[in-house]
């Protein structure tokens, strides 16, 4: 049994018991383990898949970067759980696993200083606050990208991180239709929008919602807002480890998965 499986066995048995006991577990703890020791196991991962994280089987989720099918991603969970966190470890692993003529990215962010790490990377192209102007013309240099690219995409892929989908509702109409282009538009052309939004908040957004089809949950403990989020039950959001451990819907099941640490 591999390490990573007999691993997450132990942290679900873990999790179960503090549900019993009424604790909730403490963010950053316990530590899951590390990219490295994670990619000892795994075989080379597909030149076009981005690590997101780690099934409760020891198996590697990835992204196909070539198949717009799944559309853009939506991380959504409470406030501290883990969606800035979710960004950056796309941004980390992709500086480590990936050339920068292969995968590139751009961040737009209320909270540029969260992001000043990534900012020295070949490939980071711009960390943009989502309040200024400049967030307005990136949409647009974006969408125009997509357009151009929308027959024939070319490498680099290119990774939006929007983090706080909120942050559209104070964008001109030109910056919000330039957003919903790429979210319809973009995965074709080799620019994949993935937006971190607060569960709280993101019930009051239910057109921008309409836009995702593939969407990542991390803790949330409000029962009704869990419910309004993931109408298919089961999905026990209050009981996922803040900032590491995240799931997803796969046909009728749901489908946990964690961050290595890096």
């Amino acid at each position: 049994m591999a390490r990573n499986y007999q691993f997450t066995l132990a942290l679900q048995a873990l999790r179960e018991i503090q549900a019993e006991l009424g604790q909730d577990p403490v963010p950053g703890q316990p530590l899951f383990p590390g990219l490295p020791d994670v990619l000892d196991e795994l075989d080379p991962l597909p030149p076009d898949a981005l690590l997101f994280g780690i099934a409760a089987d020891g198996l590697p989720l990835m992204l196909n970067m070539r198949d717009p099918s799944t559309g853009p991603l939506l991380i959504v969970a409470d406030r501290g759980s883990g969606k800035t966190a979710f960004l950056q470890f796309l941004a980390r692993a992709a500086n480590r696993l990936l050339s920068s003529d292969k995968l590139r990215y751009v961040v737009l962010t209320d909270f540029p200083d969260e992001w000043h790490e990534f900012e020295t990377s070949a490939h980071c192209v711009d960390v943009v606050p989502a309040y200024e102007e400049a967030a307005g013309q990136l949409l647009y240099e974006l969408a125009c990208q997509a357009e151009a690219a929308a027959s024939e995409p070319v490498d680099p892929v290119t990774l939006l991180l929007f983090d706080g989908l909120d942050s559209a509702l104070h964008m001109d109409q030109a910056g919000q239709a330039n957003l919903r282009y790429l979210l319809e538009c973009g995965p074709q052309a080799g620019l994949w929008p993935i937006v971190g939004a607060n569960a709280a908040r993101a019930v009051k957004l239910p057109d921008w919602l309409s836009q995702f089809h593939t969407r990542i949950y991390g803790r949330i403990t409000h029962p009704d807002v869990a419910t309004e989020l993931t109408p298919l039950p089961g999905a026990g959001l209050n009981t996922l480890f803040p900032g590491a451990q995240f799931c997803l819907r796969q046909k009728s099941h749901w489908l946990r998965f964690w961050l290595p640490s890096l």
